[in-house]
């Protein structure tokens, strides 16, 4: 019975911080779901959870969103999760490989801090930029669970203002889990039993969290909301490559 508890509680808080700075609820969802769940059974939970945290909060920024980033990232997130589903399929539960995996995306997000963006710089950016991270991200997708974290540092350096930053990564976010949805369940990984009373429970608890969020993102200046984003950075790159990847590694090397 303390399972459902902790992880409803879990989501209804993780989904205030991922509408206040768009970014470390979900990670932090999953490291606890997998305290209760198995991997096999935690990723597909967690994905429709997600996905109805990041559709209430694209509702709740829907005036901020940049389609059109949005739509370059949706063209190469799409052969990119059809790419992960068949991997996911080749290599199984994937928890050998997922370590290793896991220390590359979180040794990606501790390099992009590392490196400074040239001062002046307002260039846009490159036209493939985002659809390249909607590949990346829509292959890793399957078996990392929360690619918040990997698709975060581009934002930050595009210089999104916060609403912006928070509905479009929210919008990316979103269909990274619709379409990861459909490959769990063709995949056999996701079945409305497995989903159940747990699942139903946890996204009840995400929609009136992430509706609180919004309302105090107004408190939130512009420039605490980048310390508040680039903390949050640091801390998930740094928890995905030391605990989810090197010590994730140790684990399956040990077992």
């Amino acid at each position: 019975m303390i399972a459902p508890l902790v992880l409803a509680a879990t989501a209804f808080v993780t989904s205030i911080i991922s509408a206040i700075i768009g970014m470390g609820g979900g990670i932090l969802l999953l490291a606890v779901m997998f305290c209760f769940l198995p991997h096999g059974q935690a990723i597909p939970i967690h994905a429709a959870v997600q996905l109805a945290s990041n559709g209430t909060r694209v509702l709740g920024y829907l005036k901020h969103v940049d389609w059109w980033t949005a739509g370059r990232f949706c063209i190469g997130m799409l052969p990119g999760a059809v790419l992960g589903a068949i991997l996911l399929y080749w290599l199984g539960e994937a928890e050998e490989s997922e370590p290793y995996l896991k220390m590359l995306v979180g040794a990606y997000v501790l390099g992009s801090l590392l490196v400074p963006k040239p001062k002046g710089d307002k260039r846009p950016g490159a036209w493939w930029d985002f659809p390249l991270l909607g590949f990346a991200a829509g292959t890793a997708s399957l078996t990392v669970g929360a690619i918040g974290p990997l698709i975060a540092p581009l934002f930050v350096r595009r210089d999104f203002v916060k609403e912006r930053l928070v509905s479009t990564k929210a919008v990316c976010q979103m269909m990274t889990h619709v379409a990861k949805l459909p490959a769990f369940v063709l995949l056999g990984r996701l079945a409305a039993t497995e989903l159940g009373g747990l699942g139903a429970l946890m996204i009840a608890m995400v929609i009136p969290g992430t509706l609180v969020g919004t309302r105090l993102m107004k408190y939130v200046s512009e420039g605490l909301f980048r310390k508040m984003y680039l903390a949050a950075l640091l801390l998930a790159g740094a928890k995905v490559l030391l605990i989810d990847g090197v010590w994730g590694a140790m684990r399956v090397s040990a077992g």
